[in-house]
This record gives C-alpha cells, structure tokens and sequence, in this order.
C-alpha cells in the first residue's frame, strides 16, 4: 500500500485510494479521509474500506463498469430519419411538431430502439441537415392570396421588378442626385393589453405583470421616415381612414419641403424627362400633370388604394414629390417597416398600457427619443457587400447553380 501511494507508474485514481486506505489506517475519519485525498463524502470511503476487506488489494483496481454503447447502423439511422420527417399524429404522438423527447418516446415504442438517447437523435439529425428552427412567414413578392367571392385567388403584379428596381435606384441614387427620399407607412393597430417582452432583473425576479386583459382599444401610428439622416416624423391616432392619413401627410410633408433647398428650374422638355425616369419600366402609369415643378423628393409608399387617390397623387406632383408604390407582398422594399418595428420594441415591450392615449404618448415620447440621436439606414450596405464578396471568391459550374471555391479549367 505505501508502494502504491508514491507510485508514479500507477494509474491516478488507484494511487489516490491507496492514499485513503493508510489515512484511514492511521486513525482517521472517513470525512477526513476523503476530504485530505479530494473525495467528495465519506460514504465512497466507507465502501471503498468494505471492498478492501473482501478483496484485498483488488478492491484498488478499477472494477469494469457500465454497458456497451449501442452503435446503430445505416437501417436504424434511416428509420430515425423516417420517423422525423413523417407529419406527427396529435392523437397518437401526442404532438403536433416533433421535439427530441417526442421522437425519443415515439421511437422507443419499436425494436431496436429502447435505449435510444435525445443526443443520438440530435447527431442523426444535424448528419442529415436539419436543424431546429423557429417557424416564419414567407411571402413571394408580387404575389398574394386574396380571398374573393368565387373562392381564394392568386393576385399578380405585373410591375414587380420595375417597382422594385424604382425603390432600389432611389434609395442607393436618389439622394446624391439632389432628391430627398422619404418613406411613409402606418403601423398597428396596437392593443392596450399586456405586451410580451423581456428585461434585465435580478434572478429569480422577473417583472410581474397582471394577467388579466381589459381590452380598452386600439392605437394605430403614422410614420415618416428620412433614413438617410435617420430623422423621424410620427403621429399616433386611434384609426387611420384617408381623412385622417391624408391631411397628416402633406402638412408633415409641407413642413419637410420647407427646410429643402430650392431646386434648379430645368427647361419644360428636362424637367418632365426627370419625372418621367421615376416611372421607367412600369406597364401601369399614372398620368403626370401637364405643368410639372422641378422634382424634389421621391415617397416610397405601400401598395395601397387610399395611396392613389388622384387628390393625394396630384398634391404630391404639384408639390414637387413623386410617389413610389411597393409592389403586392413587398413591404419589405419599405425601410419605414424597419423604423417602426424598433420605436414599438421599444416603446411597448414588457409594458401594459391601460389606454389607446398612453399607448400614443408612449409611442411618441420613443420617436422624440430617437430623434434626439437618430441613425441613419443604409440600403444594399455592409452585409450586401460581404455576402457579394463570397460569391465573387465563388466560380460557377457548367452555368448551373453549382460553385466552387477553385477554378476549374
């Protein structure tokens, strides 16, 4: 036993029984045994003793233990991966979605698979690709379902890339040609129920809020939004119809206009040349005015019927602003979208307004906030360039949508 302990030959943990078996012999207590050779308790002493009186010096040696790990082959690889594809049945799997314990129960019920863990499961999943994601929503842009009396219909937009290439342009060219690109967009309605969200509290002591929801209405908010300089126009409201939308826009509008500079007067043929290449592409045109004022700003607006009235178009031309439509399903193409998702992240989340009016307040007190330090938007920036990076380092195959990272001659 004093061999063993100073061997340096000696596996570790044999060693350091040996350790424990002479302090024990001296006198000690089991806890202070185990405490002087790093065990955790006395009671892995105590049976560590027990063993050495049965056995003798064995009792030191490392006893096999455990099970063989159960290796599956490609055929019970591929019944996992069955299992996982195939749509549950909420009455017999009792899920409506697969999760690692789901498929675990499930495939346990069958041969072959009752000791089959979660973390297997996991490595056959991500061996064939699939990862856990959370669910989305997915539109095409210039495509939408609309639901009719015949039934649900497919709703195409013929002007889809010409819209898109526009809003494009104008965001990357409008303003280093001298224009002011603006977007407008209405966001909500806004209930004044408990909105979800999460803060920084001590652990153990989440925020507590009532659960109970007395709806109280609704709150809707209107949004002008200048990401070039990341400057911010808001006005909250309880509904959005034309009377109240229209008057809004071209006084904030008017306002706008007024700290812009003067344009330059251009020749009749120029000037309704320059309004005329805002609508390039575009099989579905409104007919400009026959006395045009030098173009000013350019307003991205959402493809909506109460955004071409002709009253709304006509103000907008007489005032030097000329209007740009998203196509069907492309909001996305609007960067107020943006904006109005961080002001109501922002101002609502974790909260629990009681009224439409605090929900405004609260609304419009965060756009003053952020236009006390705004920040610009930049359309096609940093991400754009990196990822049109990776694919310049790419070189296409054959004219397929296979690349490779070395040319091939």
């Amino acid at each position: 036993m004093e061999r063993l302990s100073r061997s340096h030959h000696t596996a570790a943990i044999v060693v350091g029984r040996a350790k424990t078996i002479l302090a024990v012999s001296t006198g000690m207590a089991y806890t202070e045994a185990a405490r002087l050779c790093g065990r955790r308790s006395g009671e892995g002493v105590a049976r560590l003793v027990s063993r050495l009186n049965q056995h003798g010096l064995n009792a030191l040696e490392t006893r096999p233990g455990g099970r063989p790990p159960v290796v599956y082959g490609s055929a019970e690889r591929n019944r996992i991966l069955e299992t996982a594809r195939r749509t549950p049945d909420r009455e017999q799997d009792g899920t409506a979605t697969w999760s690692l314990v789901t498929l675990q129960k499930v495939l346990r019920r069958e041969p072959g698979f009752e000791r089959l863990s979660t973390f297997t499961i996991l490595g056959v999943l991500h061996e064939a690709g699939l990862t856990w994601q959370r669910d989305r929503t997915w539109c095409e842009t210039g495509k939408a379902r609309r639901q009719r009396k015949t039934g649900v219909v497919i709703v195409h937009d013929p002007d889809t890339e010409a819209k898109k290439k526009l809003i494009e342009r104008a965001y990357l060219e409008g303003e280093q040609g001298g224009l002011a690109v603006w977007v407008e967009d209405e966001a909500g309605p806004y209930q004044a129920i408990f909105q979800p969200g999460s803060a920084w509290q001590p652990a153990g002591q989440p925020t507590r809020l009532p659960h109970e929801d007395v709806r109280a209405g609704t709150a809707k908010l209107l949004t002008l939004f200048h990401p070039a300089s990341g400057q911010l126009r808001v006005r909250g409201v309880t509904s959005c119809t034309n009377a109240v939308l229209h008057p809004w826009r071209q006084q904030t509008l008017s306002e706008v206009l007024q700290r812009l500079p003067v344009a330059t007067v251009l020749p009749p043929a120029d000037n309704r040349a320059v309004w005329e290449r805002w609508q390039e592409g575009l099989s579905v045109k409104f007919t400009l005015l026959d006395t045009l004022p030098p173009l000013r700003m350019l307003l991205v607006l959402d493809n909506l019927v109460g955004h071409k009235t002709p009253d709304l178009v006509c103000w907008l031309m007489r005032h030097g602003i000329m209007p740009l439509y998203t196509p069907v399903a492309g909001s996305w193409l609007n960067m107020a979208e943006s904006i109005q998702r961080i002001l109501v992240r922002r101002a609502l989340a974790g909260q629990s307004p009681t009224s439409p009016a605090q929900i405004i307040q609260w609304l419009e007190a965060t756009a003053r906030g952020w236009n006390a330090h705004p920040t610009p938007f930049v359309w096609a920036g940093k991400r754009r360039a990196r990822r049109q990076r990776a694919y310049a380092r790419r070189h296409p195959l054959g004219g397929s949508g296979a690349t490779t990272l070395q040319v091939v001659q």
